[in-house]
């Protein structure tokens, strides 16, 4: 494969001297450093999908996912590809966007223990994953920013040209580092706010198996296994890899559950203590979170942290998630019977405890100004929207038990209630500015409607409510087009009745 990538930024020289000093057939990726920003090669068009010049063929000709700009979709064995993409180049610009990114992105997304990166994002001897992990970095804060969009599609590009790159330079010989995770994890996160969906799904498998060929799973576990143990390394580090180890999975799980497809861990296999307090971790202060089978068991109602709060949340939907799925196999293999109503009532246990804790343990999140705890709060009733559908879906209830033991009503009368208290919670948003906003609130604001709307012909309840959470979606800028709204999103999200629901809104818009 002939593979000419012409980067502009000087720290990308150590791309170049590391390929230099390998023979491989993967490519040559040459450097030069620039003086000044310049403007960018790429046309953002329709509104925002990127339009790059050059020969690569329709990605479609190679069968791949087609809502991905990804510069990897036109590589093939005898394409060549030449882009020349302009970057920040100066520290000035660089530091404004790191600051951009701790003020913006961080809260949301605590995997970075900030003096730590802080002492070596200015090091001009960095190692190509800092590098990557620094453009992941910069991709997002310029996507929260206004005066930095030009540089919105070249950071992204340029993110996963590295990765790329380093997956098709290495072999058993790669570093793997917690850096690249953290890398792969904002990419992830950034392709999901453009609704590159199928894409993200994909990048987030790349990042759990990185962190499972890492061993991150079993950091905590009393088996030592190829320096998997927490007693390597200093706290900081160990810290910092239990924390993307977990954005992973967090990640594969509330991707996965938008079209019900399969979680890629289930937890039972996981010996890694849940992340400490992101106050307490940023201040170097060695306390150690739980493991998640104690946070989730625990009788006691305590806080957490809005981050375990989440990751229990999303555990719960994949548990619930799991026993459709296990469903559906026993019919196929026979109808063999799985002990359904025992499953249910305890993963019901399990869910109103967590919200007991979030409405009793944690400030009001609409008044806290608090990001994760404001998304945190939210996805605790995303979570009893769709734990409720998993009950009210009669194919995966046990035939016989359906008449007797499950009332229908109730879980659809509880999952309005989740309704309600979604739009409450996300009337606030209206109030924040754009950057604010979790990066993934569309995901359980799209669930909700999905449900609202599957029941928009049950009786006036679900109109109304839908069509107040329709008047939210309207009221949020959509951080890819600022003239535009959450509702544009709909048409380009991947939840099965979203284009649908956008007719619906369209339609609700004129008769208003």
């Amino acid at each position: 494969m002939a593979v000419t990538v012409v980067y502009t930024n000087p720290d990308d020289l150590q791309i170049q001297n590391r390929s230099n000093s390998q023979s491989s057939s993967e490519g040559t990726v040459i450097a030069s450093p620039v003086d000044a920003i310049r403007p960018t090669t790429l046309n953002i068009t329709e509104p925002w999908q990127p339009t790059v010049t050059s020969s690569v063929p329709e990605p479609g000709a190679f069968g791949f996912l087609s809502d991905s700009p990804s510069l990897s979709h036109g590589l093939s064995s005898s394409s060549t590809l030449s882009i020349n993409i302009c970057l920040p180049s100066t520290d000035i610009v660089r530091e404004e966007l790191d600051q951009l990114y701790l003020d913006r992105v961080h809260h949301s997304i605590p995997i970075l223990h900030q003096r730590r990166y802080l002492s070596w994002s200015k090091s001009t001897t960095k190692c190509v994953s800092r590098t990557c992990l620094q453009y992941a970095m910069w991709a997002l804060a310029s996507l929260l920013s206004t005066q930095f969009r030009h540089m919105i599609e070249p950071l992204y590009q340029r993110t996963k040209q590295i990765l790329e790159h380093l997956s098709l330079e290495a072999n058993e010989n790669i570093n793997l580092t917690t850096e690249l995770a953290q890398a792969w994890v904002l990419v992830v996160i950034f392709e999901s706010m453009r609704t590159y969906h199928q894409q993200a799904w994909m990048s987030v498998g790349r990042a759990f198996r990185l962190v499972q060929a890492m061993r991150y799973h079993e950091i905590d576990s009393p088996y030592d296994r190829k320096g998997s143990s927490s007693r390597m390394g200093d706290f900081t580090e160990i810290e910092e890899k239990r924390r993307v180890f977990w954005m992973a999975y967090f990640l594969d799980h509330v991707i996965s559950i938008r079209d019900d497809w399969p979680i890629t861990l289930n937890e039972h296999v996981i010996c890694t203590r849940l992340p400490a307090p992101d106050a307490e971790f940023q201040a170097g202060h060695h306390q150690l979170g739980p493991f998640l089978s104690e946070a989730m068991t625990d009788p006691d109602l305590k806080v957490r942290s809005p981050f375990n709060e989440c990751l229990i949340l999303v555990t719960i939907c994949g548990r619930s998630l799991l026993q459709s799925q296990q469903h559906h196999i026993s019919k196929a293999y026979g109808g063999m019977t799985i002990d359904y109503m025992e499953q249910r009532l305890w993963l019901e246990t399990l869910l109103t405890t967590r919200l007991q804790v979030l409405s009793q343990c944690y400030p009001s999140p609409t008044e806290a100004y608090d990001p994760l705890l404001l998304f945190a709060s939210i996805l605790g009733q995303a979570t009893v929207i769709y734990f409720c559908k998993m009950i009210m879906d009669s194919t995966i209830i046990p035939d016989g038990e359906l008449e007797v033991n499950v009332d229908l009503v109730g879980p659809q009368n509880r999952a309005l209630e989740a309704s309600t208290n979604i739009i409450r919670l996300a009337s606030t948003l209206r109030d924040l500015p754009f950057a604010k906003v979790h990066p993934l609130m569309p995901i359980p604001l799209f669930l909700c409607a999905e449900f609202l709307y599957d029941g928009v012909h049950t009786g006036e309840p679900f109109q109304s409510r839908l069509q107040e959470l329709f008047h939210i979606l309207r009221e949020l800028k959509n951080v890819n087009n600022h003239e535009q709204s959450y509702l544009d999103l709909l048409p380009r999200s991947c939840i099965s009745k979203t284009n649908d629901l956008f007719s619906h809104s369209v339609e609700g818009t004129t008769t208003n």
